[in-house]
């Protein structure tokens, strides 16, 4: 039972890896792509057309600061690569327990580190997005980082609790 315990922590830890590796590599490669979603959402855009009399209660929350975005912006890339390297290194090292090759505690806990950096990002995105209103226009984001927080929060407890 140990060595399966190991294995599903060492196959959830990289299930949760490969969605930061792949989202981290897409930000470096692609940043238009989702620093253009962030402005969007710290500027309101959408909520002031859809909802203007809801917009002018939080209008001061409003960032226009092109530079602010782009610091934000890099601050979250840079939270997801650590997040992704802290997942990858601790799924390959769950798997190095597996064979053991590597003590299972520094496995899991490289591996818990990292799902928690996973979880502190999808936080983030709702904690800022609830300060930015997010859930008036941008319900499916909302959904989707509630969606991973849970799912990495699942990993955690896996990783953690005594098996």
């Amino acid at each position: 039972m140990d060595g399966l315990i190991l294995f599903a922590q060492a196959v959830l830890t990289a299930s949760i890896g490969a969605w930061m590796v792949r989202g981290a590599l897409d930000n470096w490669r692609y940043p238009d792509l989702n620093i253009e979603a962030v402005r969007m959402v710290i500027q309101f855009d959408l909520m002031a057309q859809a909802y203007p009399d809801d917009y002018a209660k939080v209008a001061h929350r409003r960032i226009n600061d092109p530079r602010i975005i782009r610091a934000l912006f890099a601050l979250i890339v840079v939270w997801e690569t650590l997040a992704a390297t802290l997942l990858s290194i601790g799924a390959v090292l769950l798997m190095a327990a597996l064979l053991g090759a590597v003590d299972p505690v520094l496995a899991r806990t490289i591996a818990a580190l990292g799902a928690l950096a996973f979880v502190t990002n999808w936080a983030g995105f709702l904690i800022g997005g609830d300060y930015f209103c997010y859930w008036y226009c941008h319900l499916g984001s909302q959904t989707t980082h509630f969606l991973l927080a849970i799912w990495g929060s699942l990993v955690v407890l896996v990783l953690v609790l005594p098996g």
